[in-house]
């Protein structure tokens, strides 16, 4: 997939999982009760994992036709590895 593509996606998943956000903030589901609840939850839950969606598709794992294998990459290096 291209980035560009990607990209575009992302921006729309990302704006589609604000609006619902909003809509399970301030719209309709105040006047849920009882098992309704249970659906107000799962609505903002999906919300929220069509936020974390967005950004990985926003920005991939690795660059695109870029070398796959990372076996090159230098490792991270921390204060703790000096011990």
């Amino acid at each position: 997939m291209s980035l560009t593509l990607r990209r575009t996606a992302a921006f729309v998943v990302l704006l589609a999982g604000i609006a619902l956000g909003f809509w399970v903030v301030f719209g309709s589901p105040h006047d849920w009760l009882g098992g309704m609840r249970l659906l107000k939850f799962a609505l903002g839950t999906t919300s929220i994992g069509m936020i974390t969606a967005s950004t990985w598709l926003m920005f991939p794992d690795s660059p695109s036709g870029g070398d796959e294998d990372n076996t090159s990459a230098a490792p991270i290096t921390g204060p703790l590895n000096a011990l």
